[in-house]
């Protein structure tokens, strides 16, 4: 069990006491590393419904990649994926959506392609891939159920481009990349690490924490009534801002600072003890 930084969690600011819906990183958060929902998460998901607290999920992951859990969870509620920069109702209406300027996404394309990072593209339900021979792609395609179209250049992707992801195994050079982006692009781009081996950017303001709050306004819950719980730097804007912040055991101390609570990690039902321990008493 990593507890590492559980000593680091915010103080600064009073938790909620009430909370009405709880939105929910998706990897490394309310699934294990075999992503398979456990009987322990399931049984904490039907207490929040018998409490009559929302769940919604937030991911970096494109819709169908979220979509995929609705029925074993047993929810139909609006969601965000991509990083929060596509909103999405339960009927299947995108409610917003936060694409990049075109040539900002043409050029960090060619400087993620020239630091030997591969580049993967999204909008919607579309993605695309420069580099069919890239080791992630046959575990991305587990893990959303899609397949990716392959182009040779960026200008034959025809949908909004919401969000790029960056792809290497080296994560000190996605880091360094991130840095790089972020101060080139700065107010126009935003870049964050949401694994070891993935750099999501995206619109700057397509992020979690503007995803919970359009969550929230769907049932007119204010984010201060609002529990976010998640376990990397992308998780960190919906953190920063809920009225009641969980980090998983795993995450880092960049993530934990701006949590209230930590919960355990993900590979030892963390999300549950998380219903069971900081939000269900506050139904």
């Amino acid at each position: 069990m990593n507890h590492s930084c559980l000593g680091e969690a915010k103080k600064n600011k009073e938790a909620a006491k009430k909370i009405r819906l709880l939105v929910s990183d998706i990897d490394g958060t309310l699934i294990p590393n075999n992503k398979k929902l456990t009987q322990e998460t399931l049984a904490a998901v039907k207490k929040l419904k018998d409490a009559g607290i929302h769940l919604c999920l937030v991911s970096s992951r494109p819709p169908q990649g979220i979509q995929m859990f609705f029925k074993e969870l047993g929810i139909i509620t609006p969601f965000a994926a991509l990083n929060g920069g596509e909103v999405i109702g339960n009927n299947g209406t995108i409610l917003s959506s936060m694409a990049m300027d075109f040539q900002d996404a043409s050029e960090v394309c060619d400087l993620l392609q020239q630091n030997d990072v591969n580049a993967w593209l999204f909008g919607g339900f579309d993605w695309s891939v420069f580099n069919i021979h890239d080791q992630f792609i046959a575990h991305e395609m587990d893990v959303v159920g899609s397949k990716p179209d392959v182009i040779d250049r960026i200008d034959q992707y025809k949908n909004r481009i919401v969000k790029i992801e960056g792809v290497t195994t080296n994560t000190v050079l996605l880091d360094a990349m991130a840095e790089k982006i972020n101060e080139k692009y700065e107010g126009r781009v935003k870049a964050l690490r949401s694994s070891d081996h993935y750099l999501d950017i995206t619109h700057p303001k397509a992020n979690k924490g503007f995803a919970a709050i359009e969550l929230g306004r769907q049932y007119g819950i204010d984010i201060s009534e609002v529990a976010c719980i998640g376990d990397m730097d992308n998780d960190i804007p919906m953190l920063e801002i809920a009225g009641l912040s969980i980090a998983m055991g795993q995450s880092s101390s960049r993530v934990c600072q701006h949590a209230h609570f930590q919960t355990k990690t993900n590979e030892e039902n963390g999300w549950a003890e998380a219903v069971e321990k900081y939000i269900l008493p506050r139904a």
